[in-house]
């Protein structure tokens, strides 16, 4: 965790509990317990129920999608290191197009080129939060908020994209505007069934409220009879989650939070469970986790671990035994959210890359940026920037993809 992210998650800490019960409103969802790094909006903050959305919606970078001139096209049949672990005989390609969220806008991305094929412009008065792909790569599903947050409010549609990349305009869902603030989407592989979680906002005097009372809630939905079908509460010590996740048949929900309000485990949650406290209902999987992403048949789970060196494995979600090692990342790269491909063989990476300073200095707040004519600006520092890695989850291999953002790697930021 970086010193900026410690630093706000400290800010949130002492005004975590001073929350008036009564002041919750209706909730649907949860997001990863990292101090990610939300789009940048020119916004008014409002103060969330725990302790990542506080740092989500604080922390603001600015995203732009810049072809990189190096790296060839991906392809899911180059060369690469041995891993031990199940082979799998044959793959799909990878996805044509990646999503990426600059909030204001959803920007198409041609996978193998980096080159943008359509942009898609938030309604008025919003900004996107977290996007979500099936695995036929041309649906995807788009939570927002507010923009500027003059209340909590959660809005979610449907796009679709043509051959070409150029996206339709947006439809809204069925449960198209809810209060609370979304942090976390996920869909079925054919797109039948979404996932969402939402959390609560703080709103008149506070007042300090238990570590076990609920802020916010999974929720899942059934497009077809328009319904939303569970919800699963999770609690002020949980905090929310950023990385929903769902295996191809809708069976099955993959999340990272809070146990105990000290360490982050990976879960996973039956949709066919009952209504009710999360981690009554769910299991947990993997422990001292950054993110997660389930696998396409839900009997894996993708997990990052590790503090210093970043190493990414899956995990029998049946026993919680590690299966497989499948790629480490050394200290100075930060993986933000893992996202599985819906149609499977591939995990979709956003790593933060930090530029390399002095012993015992640091970069933060030092100097200032500013976003021009698209780009970001900065004096004084060098920026952290953010690459892409597509995982071949049978063997390990690691390429990086051709597109890069400027800007710290955060939730709800990619989907393929």
């Amino acid at each position: 965790m970086t010193r900026l992210e410690d630093k706000l998650r400290e800010a949130y800490r002492e005004a975590a509990g001073t929350v008036r019960p009564e002041s919750i409103r209706a909730l649907h969802l949860k997001a990863t317990q990292r101090a990610a790094v939300a789009p940048a909006r020119h916004r008014t903050l409002l103060v969330p129920l725990a302790a990542a959305a506080s740092v989500a919606v604080i922390a603001v970078a600015s995203f732009v999608v810049l072809p990189s001139l190096a790296g060839r096209a991906p392809g899911h049949k180059a060369r690469a290191h041995r891993a031990q672990g199940p082979a799998v005989s044959r793959l799909a390609a990878l996805p044509t197009y990646t999503v990426l969220n600059g909030g204001n806008e959803l920007n198409v991305v041609v996978t193998a080129t980096g080159r943008v094929a359509g942009r898609l412009r938030a309604p008025a008065g919003l900004a996107f939060a977290t996007i979500a792909g099936t695995a036929g790569d041309r649906t995807f599903f788009a939570a927002a908020d507010l923009n500027p947050q003059t209340s909590c409010e959660a809005f979610f549609y449907r796009f679709t994209l043509n051959a070409d990349g150029q996206p339709s305009a947006l439809t809204p869902l069925p449960v198209h505007r809810l209060p609370g603030l979304p942090t976390a989407l996920a869909a079925s592989a054919d797109g039948a069934q979404v996932a969402y979680s939402v959390v609560g906002c703080a709103s008149g005097p506070a007042r300090h409220i238990g570590s076990g009372h609920p802020i916010g809630a999974i929720s899942l939905v059934n497009l077809a009879s328009g319904t939303v079908t569970r919800h699963w509460s999770y609690t002020l010590s949980e905090d929310y989650t950023t990385d929903l996740s769902m295996s191809a048949d809708g069976s099955e929900l993959g999340y990272s939070n809070y146990q105990n309000a000290s360490s982050v485990v990976g879960r996973v949650l039956a949709a066919r469970a009952p209504s009710g406290p999360d981690q009554r209902h769910s299991r947990i999987v993997a422990r001292q986790v950054n993110s997660v992403a389930l696998s396409g048949s839900g009997r894996l789970m993708y997990a990052i671990t590790g503090a210093r060196d970043h190493v990414l494995a899956s995990y029998d979600t049946a026993n919680g035994r590690q299966v497989q090692v499948l790629h480490v990342w050394p200290a100075r790269f930060q993986p933000g959210p893992l996202v599985a491909d819906p149609a499977g063989g591939f995990a979709l990476l956003a790593v933060t890359v930090s530029a390399p300073h002095r012993a015992g200095a640091s970069n933060i707040g030092r100097g200032s940026c500013r976003v021009v004519h698209h780009h970001v600006k900065c004096q004084g520092f060098t920026p952290p920037r953010t690459v892409f890695f597509s995982i071949n989850l049978a063997t390990g291999a690691a390429t990086r993809l051709p597109i890069r953002a400027s800007g710290p790697a955060g939730w709800g930021m990619i989907a393929w």
